[in-house]
C-alpha cells in the first residue's frame, strides 16, 4: 500500500485537530504558535533525519511510500515532525485545560528521575550506537533545562506520558506491527537492538526530546505573548 505512511500521519492528526475547536481547550487560537516548534525543534530534528538516514543508521521502505522526497526524506517523514508534534501539544493543551488542580511535583520528579535513569541504561548498553548515544544524550540534556525555564511545565511529564499510548501505535506500525515488513527500518548495529515488540527502545527517549522539545517552544511563545498582553 503507497500510501500507508501518508494514512499513518492523518490518523495522526484527523481528530486533534477536529477536537481543537472544543470550547474549553480552543486550541485553534494557539496554532500559530506550533510553527515556532518546527521552526527550532522540527527542523534540526529533519537535519538529524537526513544525515542518519544518509548514513544508513536508519532508512525507509518504498513499498509504503508514495514516492515524493524532500532531499533523502520521503515527504511522509517530514509530515511526521507536523503531525507528531501538533497532536502531542494538543494533548498537552487538554491536560492543562481540563485538569489545571492536579499536584503533580512528586510525580514529576519521579518521572525526571526515571527518564535519566532509562537514558543512561541506553547509553550503558549501546555507548558505541550511534543512535541510543545521541538520542540518550539529547534526552538527558532536556531534563536540566527544562527545570531551570521560568515556565509552567508541570504538566509535560503526565502529556507525555499521555501521548506514547498513541504515539506507540503509530510507531508500532511504522516498525512493521502489523505489516508484512517495517516502514522505518533501523540498522540495529546503531542501536541497543532491544524493542518493545517492533519499536526500538530509543524511540522513547526521541519521541520524548522531539514532544517535549515542542511544547516547550511552544509554551514560551504562547507564556510570552500572554505577558505582553499584561
Amino acid at each position: 500500500m503507497k500510501s500507508l505512511y501518508l494514512l499513518l500521519d492523518a490518523l495522526t492528526i484527523v481528530f486533534p485537530f477536529i477536537l481543537s475547536f472544543d470550547k474549553k481547550v480552543a486550541f485553534y487560537k494557539s496554532w500559530k504558535y506550533l510553527g515556532y516548534g518546527f521552526l527550532f525543534i522540527g527542523i534540526p530534528f529533519i537535519i538529524w533525519d537526513i544525515i542518519f538516514t544518509a548514513n544508513g543508521i536508519w532508512g525507509f521502505n518504498p513499498t509504503y511510500l508514495t514516492g515524493f522526497n524532500i532531499g533523502n526524506l520521503p515527504i511522509e517523514e517530514v509530515l511526521f515532525f507536523v503531525v507528531v508534534p501538533f497532536s502531542c501539544t494538543f494533548i498537552y493543551a487538554c491536560v492543562k485545560a481540563y485538569f489545571p488542580r492536579l499536584k503533580l511535583k512528586g510525580f514529576n520528579l519521579i518521572f525526571y528521575a526515571s527518564l535519566a535513569i532509562y537514558a543512561l541504561f541506553l547509553m550503558a548498553t549501546a555507548w558505541d550506537a550511534w543512535y541510543t548515544l545521541v538520542a540518550s544524550l539529547l534526552a538527558l540534556a532536556t531534563i536540566p533545562i527544562i527545570r531551570k525555564l521560568k515556565l509552567k511545565l508541570e504538566f509535560l511529564p503526565l502529556s507525555f506520558l499521555i501521548a506514547l499510548v498513541p504515539f506507540f501505535i503509530i510507531n508500532g506500525v511504522l516498525t512493521g506491527t502489523g505489516i508484512d515488513s517495517p516502514i522505518v527500518w533501523y540498522n540495529d548495529l546503531e542501536n541497543t537492538g532491544m524493542r518493545f515488540a517492533t519499536i526500538p527502545y530509543e524511540d522513547v527517549v526521541y519521541g520524548w526530546t522531539l514532544i517535549a522539545g515542542n511544547i516547550v517552544v511552544f509554551e514560551w511563545f504562547s507564556s510570552r505573548k500572554a505577558r505582553n498582553k499584561s
